[in-house]
C-alpha cells in the first residue's frame, strides 16, 4: 500500500503539469497564425514552448510509473496530462493555421477526397476510399474544410492509439506491467495524415479486440474484429501484409503452447476464432480489393525481383552511404540527424532486444513461463526488427521505416515486463524508477524533437500555404499549357490535384512533366542567361520553399548548394526570363529559349 504523502507527491507532479499545460496554452493563444512558408515549425514558438511540453511530458509518465506501483488510480490523471500534451504537439498544423500539412501524397488525398464531393462516388483509381471517406465524414460533421480536417486526421489517431495501447496492455497484462509498459506508447504518435501511418495507429486497437475476443469469446467482441479487420485491410495493402505476419507468429506461439514449450498456463481457453480464420480474412479482402489495382501488383512484382536479385543500388544503406561518401557531413551532424531521426527508435529497439532475451532466458532455464501474448509479442518484435534490416539493405520500393514502426510497437508492448523484472531483481525498484524516468526523459525529447520534418533532421516543414495553392491555381488557369515546366521547391501536380481533384480535373489542368531540371546556379556558371540552356521555351515555378531551402537545411555546406540568393537576384535581371506571377511566395517565369537562327 502506498504512504499518503507518496499519494499528496505524485498528485501534486500531475498539478504541476497541468499547470505547465496551461502556460502552453497560453503561449499558443499569443503566437500569431503563420502567414508565409516557414522551414521549421520549431522555430515559431519560443525555445520555452517546447521546454515546457516535454517536462509536462515526462512529469504525466512519472505519475504513471510511481501509480505502477502504488494502489491508487493517480495514473489516470497521468494519461490525462500526457495525452492533453500530445493533443497539443499533433494538433500545432492546425494552431499554426497552415492550409494543409503535408506537400506530397496528403495533397494528392485531398483531390481523392475532392472527387467524392464533386461525384459522389469513389473514382476507379482512389485505392484509399475508407481513409478518404473518413476524412469527409468528419469534415461535415465538424463543419471544416476537408483540406483543414485531413491535417489533424494523424493526430485523432495518435490519441486512439494511446487509448488502444492501454487497452490492449490492461488485458494481456497484470496492473503494474500495463502501466509500467503506457510511458512508452506515449511516443508512438504521428503527424503524417497518410492512408500507411493512420492505420498503423489502429493495429493497437486491432491487437486488443483479437485479444479480447480470444479470452472472453463474445459475439460483439468478435464483430467488431471482423469488421474493424475488413476496414484496416482496405486503408493500406502494407498494413494487411504486416497483419498476416502478425497472426502467422501467434498462431506459431500459440502451437508451442499447446505442445507445453513456453512453460506456462495460457489461461482461459481460445476463441474458436482463431489466427488462421483472419489470415484468411485478410487474404479474402486483400484479393478482393488490391488486385484490381494494376499500380499494387506491379509493386509487388518489384519486390519480388528484388528480393531474388538485390543489387542493392537504390537501398537505404547504399543511399546513406553514398551520401555520406560523397559530401562527408561533419560528426556532430551525423549524430545529431541520427538521434532526431532515430533516438526514439534505438531506445525502443534496445528495449525490445533485451526483453526479448529475458523471455529466451526464461523459458530455455525454465524459471517462468510467458503466455501465448507475450510470447507473440517477442516474435513479432524480432520478425519486424529484422524486416527492418532487411528493408534496409534491399530496396523493396518502400522504406523500412514501415516495418519499423511496427517493431517499434512491440518493443513498447514488452518494456513493461522488462523492467517489472528489473525491479524484482538485485535492482533496487528505487535504481530502477531512477533508470525508467531517465529512459523516457529521453524517449520524450527524441519523439517531441522528431515529431515534425525540420533542419534539425536536414527535412523540410510539411506547411502547404494558400499563396502557394493560390499560385497553382493561377498558373494552371493562365499558361499556355503547351509549353512545358520546370520547377523547384513545389510539385505543381500535387497542387493541382488538391484543387482541382485527383481524377476529376479537366485537359486545362494536365500537367507536362519535364525531365530537363533547372541547371544548378540556373546555368550562370557556363552561360550569360538561364534560357540559352534550353532548346526550347518552358514556364519555371519557385517559391518560397525552395528558396529557403539550401541556407536552412545545408548552411555549413554551401559548396554543395544548388542555388544561393546571387543567383535568385541575378535571375531577375536575366533577359531570357520574364516573371509573370508574383504572390509574394510563389514566383511562375517564362523562360525563352534562343531562335534557332540565334543558335
Amino acid at each position: 500500500m502506498s504512504r499518503p504523502n507518496e499519494r499528496t507527491g505524485t498528485r501534486w507532479l500531475a498539478a504541476v503539469g497541468f499547470g505547465l499545460v496551461l502556460v502552453l496554452t497560453v503561449i499558443l493563444s499569443l503566437t500569431p497564425d503563420a502567414t508565409t512558408y516557414e522551414i521549421s515549425i520549431y522555430d515559431a514558438y519560443p525555445w520555452y514552448f517546447w521546454a515546457i511540453a516535454c517536462l509536462a511530458l515526462v512529469l504525466g509518465n512519472v505519475v504513471i510509473v510511481r501509480s505502477a506501483s502504488e494502489e491508487t488510480a493517480d495514473w489516470m490523471y497521468g494519461l490525462l496530462l500526457v495525452g492533453t500534451v500530445v493533443g497539443v504537439l499533433v494538433f500545432l498544423p492546425y494552431f499554426r493555421g497552415y492550409a494543409v500539412f503535408g506537400r506530397a501524397d496528403v495533397l494528392s488525398h485531398v483531390g481523392y477526397i475532392r472527387d467524392i464531393q464533386e461525384t459522389g462516388a469513389i473514382g476507379q483509381r482512389n485505392i484509399y476510399p475508407n481513409f478518404h471517406l473518413l476524412v469527409l465524414s468528419l469534415a461535415y460533421v465538424v463543419g471544416v474544410d476537408p483540406s483543414t480536417m485531413i491535417t489533424g486526421i494523424a493526430g485523432i489517431g495518435s490519441l486512439f492509439s494511446i487509448v488502444s495501447f492501454l487497452a490492449l496492455v490492461s488485458t494481456v497484462f497484470d496492473r503494474r506491467r500495463a502501466l509500467l509498459s503506457l510511458p512508452f506508447a506515449t511516443v508512438l504518435v504521428a503527424v503524417q495524415s497518410v492512408p500507411y501511418v493512420f492505420s498503423t495507429l489502429l493495429v493497437p486497437f486491432v491487437l486488443y479486440l483479437f485479444v479480447k475476443e480470444r479470452r472472453t469469446r463474445t459475439l460483439h467482441i468478435r464483430a467488431a474484429l471482423a469488421t474493424t479487420l475488413f476496414g484496416i485491410v482496405i486503408y493500406h495493402p502494407i498494413t494487411a501484409l504486416f497483419l498476416l505476419f502478425i497472426f502467422g507468429v501467434y498462431g506459431v506461439a500459440q502451437l508451442l503452447s499447446d505442445r507445453n514449450l513456453l512453460g506456462a498456463d495460457d489461461g482461459p481457453a481460445g476463441s474458436s476464432v482463431g489466427a488462421t480464420p483472419l489470415s484468411q480474412l485478410v487474404v479474402a479482402v486483400f484479393a478482393v480489393w488490391y488486385l484490381d489495382f494494376t499500380a499494387i501488383v506491379e509493386r509487388f512484382g518489384v519486390v519480388v525481383q528484388n528480393l531474388a536479385a538485390p543489387g542493392g543500388g537504390g537501398s537505404p544503406a547504399s543511399t546513406y552511404s553514398s551520401t555520406v561518401s560523397q559530401y562527408s557531413p561533419a560528426l556532430v551532424d551525423l549524430v545529431r540527424i541520427a538521434l532526431v531521426r532515430y533516438g526514439q527508435s534505438a531506445i525502443l529497439l534496445t528495449i525490445g532486444g533485451l526483453a526479448a532475451l529475458l523471455f529466451a532466458g526464461a523459458v530455455i532455464w525454465r524459471r517462468s513461463g510467458w503466455d501465448v501474448s507475450r510470447a507473440s509479442f517477442v516474435g513479432l518484435f524480432t520478425v519486424f526488427t529484422g524486416l527492418s534490416a532487411l528493408f534496409f539493405l534491399v530496396d523493396l520500393v518502400v522504406g523500412f521505416g514501415r516495418p519499423l514502426l511496427y517493431a517499434e510497437l512491440f518493443a513498447a508492448l514488452l518494456s513493461g515486463s522488462l523492467f517489472y523484472a528489473l525491479a524484482n531483481t538485485a535492482v533496487s525498484r528505487r535504481t530502477m524508477h531512477a533508470g525508467l524516468y531517465g529512459i523516457v526523459a529521453l524517449l520524450v525529447v527524441f519523439s517531441t524533437f522528431g515529431l515534425y520534418a525540420s533542419p534539425y533532421s536536414v527535412d523540410e516543414n510539411q506547411q502547404v500555404t494558400r499563396m502557394e495553392l493560390e499560385g497553382s491555381e493561377w498558373y494552371l488557369e493562365h499558361r499556355n499549357n503547351q509549353v512545358r515546366l520546370s520547377e523547384f521547391g513545389t510539385d505543381v501536380h500535387r497542387y493541382r490535384d488538391a484543387i482541382y481533384g485527383r481524377e476529376s480535373y479537366g485537359t486545362r489542368q494536365v500537367v507536362t512533366s519535364d525531365t530537363a531540371e533547372i541547371p544548378p546556379h540556373f546555368g550562370y556558371t557556363d552561360r550569360e542567361t538561364l534560357g540559352a540552356g534550353y532548346e526550347d521555351d518552358r514556364y519555371m515555378v519557385l517559391t518560397r520553399a525552395g528558396r529557403i531551402f539550401y541556407p536552412n537545411l545545408y548552411p555549413d555546406y554551401r559548396q554543395y548548394w544548388k542555388y544561393e540568393q546571387s543567383d535568385f537576384q541575378r535571375l531577375d535581371r536575366d533577359e531570357s526570363v520574364t516573371q509573370v506571377y508574383d504572390n509574394g511566395e510563389y514566383d511562375v517565369y517564362r523562360v525563352d529559349a534562343p531562335d534557332e537562327e540565334e543558335s
